[in-house]
């Protein structure tokens, strides 16, 4: 008896969203509702968000951005010694610590790739905060020493 009744409901929850389903499909299948740039823009200030254009100068913007560009390209010069009987690893280190290199492990693979790690001089030298890792490492090797 019991199962009867829980088959009875099912069916009839089933036969119902049938029947829902199908009267929401032919009764708003014309309504292709497009949605322009303006009712967007007011349905999101309903709901709190900003349009930056409003809040923001552009003017200030491409200053800020220009000041951001000029800052990156200055450039700073550091004084790095390489103690005799540093190993490849010491140096990337210390290359890291000075923020000339991103990466030791990026580093070593460079000179790992090129088989330099026996090349690499000890000596006192000067790098730029502009120089590619590249350049850092044609420096090492070729012996580059900071002009006294």
């Amino acid at each position: 008896m019991r199962k009867n009744v829980f088959i009875g409901v099912f069916l009839g929850i089933g036969i119902g969203l049938i029947l829902s389903s199908g009267f929401n499909i032919i009764f708003h299948q014309n309504q292709n509702i497009t949605y322009d740039e303006e009712f967007i823009k007011s349905e999101a200030r309903k709901i709190g968000m900003i349009d930056p254009v409003q809040y923001f100068d552009k003017q200030d913007m491409n200053n800020n951005m220009n000041e951001v560009s000029t800052r990156k390209k200055e450039e700073k010069n550091f004084i790095i010694e390489i103690q005799k009987g540093h190993k490849s690893e010491d140096i990337a280190r210390l290359l890291k610590e000075n923020n000339l290199i991103q990466s030791e492990r990026e580093f070593l693979n460079k000179i790992n790739e090129r088989k330099l790690e026996n090349k690499l001089r000890w000596g006192t030298y000067e790098f730029t905060s502009n120089d590619s890792q590249k350049e850092i490492i044609d420096k090492i090797v070729k012996g580059e020493y900071k002009k006294e």
